[in-house]
């Protein structure tokens, strides 16, 4: 009986996902199993995968391969579920990005730390930049409904040791995070409805909601690549993580400050929108308005056909960060703007 189910999601990773196996195969400890998603790869990946099972057979790995991209939520819970549904019976459940390189005794120790801390529901591992490893990526995640976002709070710092061994804290990244497979069964896997974008974060708010904590191991540590994001290209990362943001923030903001939180968002949405407006990027326009509009009526899973796609390059870059940084002829549609979607966004918060 193996005590660990490694979990990998990949999509088109195949000069990465062989390095990230091949960082699994190393650890110390060796009781785990290794379930690999591949989440529809258009590139060689499928045959870097195999390459990897046929040269470690002292690995039990199992591949699998879904017919369409179901996301980083349903790639994960593609993997999860192998595990959950498997002869073996895993304590812990763990997710590794196909782009996280573990240290070797990554694995051990956020199941030593699982074993000896009935508090923790979740262990995350301390995240260093793969181009930049002496710089802090991610050591916990932290909400903030002033600022309407999450907070990291050694993100960029220089590895001096002066982190705390351990921390707690609102929320970690999947890329390598390991969980009680007792609580999975409560709470359920990552949220699918997400597709993308702030699914760990709301599997870690149920984890919160469920009486334990989100633990951050200062000696458990991986390399995580995080190359440029998707919407430098495409409309992809902007639609789905404007629209993820706001689906947690309706659901889970308190009572007494959600009016505030409300006008926030809406401010925010408004901005982005004049920002890509004026920066020559409609196509980015468009899709923050198609994310608050899918976010408020409760619209989820995979993005409508016309939402997704190119960005116009442009020459200049426009932010707007406050509506007195706005130009005088948007100032007044800041205001009309979030008096005439407030309605709308308490409907949203009924539908979450």
């Amino acid at each position: 009986m193996k005590k660990v189910a490694i979990c990998i999601c990949n999509y088109n990773k195949q000069d990465m996902i062989g390095q990230c196996l091949q960082a699994v195969s190393e650890q110390v400890f060796k009781d785990f199993d290794v379930y690999v998603c591949d989440n529809h790869s258009t590139d060689d990946s499928v045959s870097a995968i195999k390459k990897f099972i046929t040269e470690n057979p002292q690995i039990n790995t199992k591949l699998l391969v879904t017919d369409e991209n179901l996301g980083g939520a349903g790639g994960f819970d593609t993997a999860l579920r192998a595990a959950l549904d498997a002869d073996e019976t895993y304590e812990y459940l763990m997710c590794v990005d196909n782009d996280c390189m573990l240290d070797e005794k990554c694995i051990g120790v956020l199941a030593g730390h699982l074993d000896n801390d009935p508090e923790s529901g979740m262990a995350a591992a301390k995240i260093y930049f793969l181009d930049n490893p002496d710089l802090i990526q991610c050591y916990g995640l932290d909400i903030s409904y002033e600022l309407c976002g999450t907070v990291s709070p050694y993100f960029g710092q220089i590895e001096d040791g002066s982190s705390p061994a351990m921390v707690y804290s609102d929320a970690a990244p999947a890329c390598a995070l390991m969980v009680r497979t007792s609580l999975v069964k409560q709470i359920g896997l990552l949220p699918e409805e997400n597709y993308i974008y702030w699914d760990d974060t709301t599997w870690c708010y149920r984890v919160r909601q469920a009486g334990f904590k989100v633990a951050n191991v200062g000696a458990a540590m991986a390399l995580h690549g995080l190359g440029q994001r998707a919407e430098v290209k495409n409309t992809f990362g902007t639609y789905y993580a404007w629209r993820n943001q706001i689906r947690y923030f309706l659901k889970t903001t308190p009572d007494d400050i959600f009016s505030e939180v409300a006008i926030r968002i809406l401010t925010d949405v408004y901005l982005e929108a004049v920002s890509d407006y004026d920066s020559g990027k409609p196509e980015k326009c468009a899709a923050v308005m198609a994310a608050l509009d899918d976010a408020i009526h409760g619209v989820t899973g995979k993005a409508r056909d016309g939402i997704i796609g190119p960005v116009t390059v442009s020459g200049q870059e426009v932010a707007y960060t406050t509506v007195d940084s706005l130009p005088e002829k948007y100032q007044a549609g800041a205001e009309i703007f979030v008096y005439t979607h407030y309605e709308l966004f308490l409907h949203g918060r009924s539908l979450q």
